[in-house]
């Protein structure tokens, strides 16, 4: 639940809002409309940041692209070499998966950085896993998406976002602990559905990632994905 790290208060005039908007869908058990409404503002707010933390932290995905991109063009094999991780060759698959993990991972040391390397590792687990074959990394990472890539990332950063900040509050409004269970299930349902019904974004090549167009194409499609949870509620307001 959440992350690693401390629990950091969010502050910032539209944090109170957000904060209100638990209690209440806490308090209508999570109904359809609460959950709307309390994703809705929550969005507003992480908006709010601009280019601080959030946005900042999104753009570590670049370098899982960039590292995808030179599989494409250069194979798995020559790309190892090319980004100074030859020592993977020799180990299991399952080292092979935790070292790339490890070199996902941003490293930052802030509140939002650890959320995005977080959100990356699910991520990579998830398209990593059942790999039994050093040979099939190359077959699998050249097979993805980087539109649907994008936009796993960006929704499990959303996710992981939301808890983050709001797990210990949650849990001082449950009198059980499968209560959080339904939370959890509910907000990431709905922030997970919002975005995927509403959002896309097209398989994208030739790309420094590495750049700023790079970073700037991730932090676009992260601030639409939150314009599509902000703007999803007041429809039902």
């Amino acid at each position: 639940m959440g992350t690693s790290k401390g629990y950091v208060p969010p502050t910032g005039y539209l944090w109170p809002d957000v904060k209100r908007d638990v209690t209440k869908m806490v308090k209508n058990n999570f109904s359809s409309t609460s959950v709307d409404k309390t994703i809705s503002s929550f969005a507003k707010a992480l908006s709010s940041s601009g280019t601080t933390s959030p946005s900042r932290a999104i753009q570590s995905g670049s370098k899982a692209l960039s590292f995808i991109d030179s599989v494409r063009r250069y194979g798995f094999s020559e790309t190892l070499d090319r980004l100074r991780l030859s020592h993977l060759k020799n180990e299991t698959p399952e080292n092979v998966r935790t070292g790339l993990l490890q070199y996902f991972s941003d490293g930052g040391s802030e509140f939002y950085d650890n959320i995005s390397s977080q959100s990356m590792n699910e991520l990579m687990r998830e398209l990593l896993k059942g790999i039994n074959d050093i040979s099939e990394y190359e077959d699998v990472i050249k097979s993805l998406d980087t539109g649907v890539f994008i936009q796993e990332f960006i929704i499990k950063f959303i996710q992981n976002c939301f808890f983050a900040n709001f797990t210990e509050k949650l849990l001082t409004l449950f009198d059980r602990l499968d209560r959080y269970e339904v939370a959890e299930r509910s907000v990431k349902t709905h922030i997970r559905n919002s975005i995927e019904r509403n959002f896309s974004a097209e398989d994208i090549q030739k790309v420094d990632w590495n750049g700023i167009e790079g970073k700037k194409i991730i932090n676009n499609l992260y601030n639409r994905a939150l314009e599509i949870l902000s703007a999803w509620s007041e429809v039902n307001d």
